[in-house]
């Protein structure tokens, strides 16, 4: 199965680390932080890994051509901006990017900014033909975008940052999507802050096929602030990854 990695975000937030190079690669305990997810990836046994990049291309290509081959392992680079223009931003915006390279009918999708576990990227490769979306319990759920789910694990839907969440899973941005997403990709408007939202497609798709409702079994970090670092490099430096 492909997993695809997007990697083509500014990283704004992370300020004066991410004006030269990707956030995704910034130096993390000792390596670029991309290197760990690729590693779990790696262990899951993906055969195709497409990385859609875009914030300082070269540097990110550069650094990927520098991970470790491994047998039977194809990584590959993409440019979002040459796939689909300059002026399309979002979540949408990389799996729009790789439509034509995808292998088979299922494909895993997650974000490059974020520390995941083997264990889970396996489980997202579940024999199944229905969509999956991994979810994360967080005590701040208003930080993120709120799963709401009926009573058989089926996506009723996600809303963005609620004040007065309903619940406290929060959507990690890991997905295991069908190649029927796709119309309803290109069927997306942009969001109020002007974005086009994988979210919005999977909102969209949970009125008509079912979408089940993962929770993670390991575990979920974000490199998003600069005090995420810290956090990052003392929890990489004491677990098991």
């Amino acid at each position: 199965m492909d997993i695809v990695i997007a990697a083509a975000g500014k990283g704004t937030r992370l300020k004066e680390y991410t004006k030269h190079l990707p956030k995704h690669i910034i130096e993390i305990a000792g390596k670029p932080f991309l290197y760990y997810l690729l590693d779990s990836a790696v262990a899951a046994k993906f055969n195709r890994i497409i990385i859609v990049g875009g914030h300082h291309y070269d540097k990110l290509v550069h650094a990927v051509n520098r991970y470790p081959a491994h047998e039977g392992v194809e990584i590959i680079t993409v440019n979002q901006s040459e796939m689909i223009g300059p002026d399309k931003y979002g979540t949408a915006c990389p799996v729009l990017a790789v439509e034509n390279l995808i292998r088979g009918d299922r494909f895993v999708y997650t974000m490059g900014d974020h520390l995941l576990s083997a264990t889970d990227l396996v489980r997202m490769q579940m024999s199944t033909r229905e969509m999956l979306l991994a979810t994360y319990e967080h005590s701040q759920p208003e930080r993120f975008g709120v799963v709401e789910e009926n009573a058989d694990h089926q996506l009723i839907r996600i809303v963005e940052k609620p004040s007065n969440p309903t619940s406290n899973r929060v959507n990690v941005g890991l997905y295991t999507l069908s190649k029927h997403i796709f119309p309803a990709l290109h069927s997306l408007k942009s969001s109020e802050r002007n974005e086009y939202e994988i979210t919005d497609a999977l909102n969209q798709e949970a009125k008509q096929y079912p979408v089940r409702v993962l929770s993670l079994e390991g575990y979920w970090l974000d490199l998003g602030r600069p005090e995420d670092i810290s956090s990052l490099e003392q929890f990489l430096k004491t677990a098991q990854v």
